[in-house]
């Protein structure tokens, strides 16, 4: 694994971190007090969605998320929140995320990460990112009642921040209405994909029906009948991945 340009590596007992350099001093004390079961300390407030217990957290002014690594499916009932393996997700997470934020893919900044070894082959995890200020997810968004011209613009933006992540080789292992957020920018809102948990890299990315095809699952297994996300909506979401072409 290599450390992206910015970011080093951090040793304590039994535990694996790796965290910006400019951000050690309090991003280190913020990943162990997760290690004790103590994240409640720094929490402002608990995040909902998602596969659970995350918090905004905020130390010497940096406002940030801290999110436990947990799994979902079946394989949650038998282990939620321990991984095997000799390779640690959140810290393989870091690494992407910050190799696609540094190509120009809009994906949420990662700040530290931590692996804590049970016994060896066996850990538990989390990441810690920048919480992004004034967002929402795209499902919430998409029940607030906006307008019709506006809701055009910001499927096709997301369609095309869809692109952008595909041509850069990665898909989002749980491409769903709540892990895109839109964020207010100077030019309407701007996208920010956010909670990759096992990002994937390759040279060209080759399936983008499948992630496409789970995006409009999930959009129909949140509003089955269409009343808040329209087929309309979705075909503005991939005609706007098209104009990435």
């Amino acid at each position: 694994m290599i450390i992206p340009p910015g970011f080093e590596r951090v040793q304590a007992p039994r535990t694996a971190m790796l965290v910006r350099a400019d951000g050690r001093e309090w991003l280190v004390p913020l990943l162990l007090s997760a290690v004790r079961g103590e994240a409640a300390a720094n929490a402002v407030r608990a995040l909902g969605g998602g596969r659970g217990g995350s918090v905004v957290a905020r130390v010497q002014g940096n406002e940030v998320v801290l999110r436990p690594c947990r799994r979902g499916g079946l394989p949650a009932h038998l282990l939620r929140e321990t991984y095997l393996g000799w390779s640690p997700r959140p810290l393989r997470e870091l690494c992407t995320l910050e190799r696609l934020r540094c190509l120009g893919v809009p994906v949420v900044e990662p700040l530290g990460a931590c692996a804590r070894w049970l016994v060896p082959g066996c850990y538990r995890g989390w990441i810690v990112t920048r919480y992004v200020q004034g967002a929402c997810t795209v499902w919430d968004w998409a029940t607030g009642g906006t307008a019709d011209a506006d809701r055009v613009a910001v499927w096709r933006q997301v369609g095309r921040a869809i692109r952008q992540l595909h041509r850069a080789g990665a898909r989002h292992p749980d491409l769903n209405l709540h892990n895109i957020l839109l964020r207010p920018a100077a030019e309407g809102e701007a996208i920010v994909f956010v909670d990759f948990d096992q990002p994937r890299l390759a040279a060209v990315f080759r399936n983008a029906a499948a992630d496409l095809a789970r995006l409009r699952r999930s959009a129909r297994k949140l509003d089955p009948q269409g009343n808040n996300i329209t087929t309309r909506d979705l075909d503005h979401l991939l005609s706007g991945y098209g104009e990435g072409e």
